[in-house]
């Protein structure tokens, strides 16, 4: 399964606030920051962090101000999101020339032409999980696109949606969505917002987006990625 990781900047931000006052004990542990790119090779959380993470809010540094350190370190490591995770699921031929294609590669052994015709949707899956290790929440974008030949002609969003079970965090639903053809690309894309409510207040709102671009070979990528240009 291909995945994705990346850590949020609001992690980093508090990890430097809590750790710098943490007992010494701490310091061997190991780091829950590090990054592990497409490839699978380790790298560093600056390079990786995205411009799109939410900035600290004054509501969550009020509320940290009112825990004990050893509860701020906790909620730190537990309750907020470390890292954003992505996978793909395998894409699905919806009409019959794209079945026709998907036979014809699977009969002989070989990848779906880039030649196809036909129309297609993948979904890719995201989840945000704690420097812990808990999954905090989970989302996903569906796009659909079709092509004829060489050529992308057609794109849109087949489907969103996420969900969580984590106490104090809430879905709010896609907050904004959209889809075309671009650079010969079937694009399509869902920004999804999560809320964080603790002590009264909502301290915390992530707005995760997915898009997922499609190509005339049935098959797509995803991204982190706002908007289809």
């Amino acid at each position: 399964m291909h995945t994705l990781r990346k850590p949020t900047l609001t992690l980093i931000a508090f990890a430097a606030l809590v750790l710098a006052t943490a007992p010494a004990a701490h310091a061997e542990e190991p780091d829950p920051l590090q990054v592990v790119d497409a490839t699978g090779i380790a790298g560093s959380a600056g390079l990786s962090a995205s411009p799109v993470d939410e900035p600290e809010s004054p509501e969550l540094l009020a509320y940290l101000d009112t825990l004990s350190e050893s509860d701020r370190l906790t909620f730190v490591r537990t309750r907020l999101p470390a890292e954003q995770v992505i996978a793909r699921s395998a894409p699905l031929p919806i009409d019959a020339a794209a079945q026709r294609s998907a036979r014809l590669a699977a009969d002989t052994g070989s990848a779906v032409s880039p030649m196809s015709t036909g129309c297609w949707t993948q979904r890719w899956n995201g989840s945000a999980r704690s420097a812990a290790g808990n999954v905090l929440y989970t989302y996903y974008t569906s796009g659909g696109w079709c092509s004829t030949g060489s050529t992308v002609t057609r794109a849109w969003l087949a489907e969103a949606g996420g969900e969580t079970s984590t106490p104090g965090w809430r879905y709010d639903g896609v907050v904004k969505s959209g889809a075309g053809v671009v650079s010969n690309q079937g694009r399509s894309y869902a920004q999804h917002r999560f809320v964080l409510r603790v002590g009264g207040w909502d301290v915390q709102s992530p707005s995760p987006c997915l898009r997922v671009s499609g190509t005339s070979g049935g098959t797509s990528s995803g991204a982190y990625t706002c908007g289809i240009s």
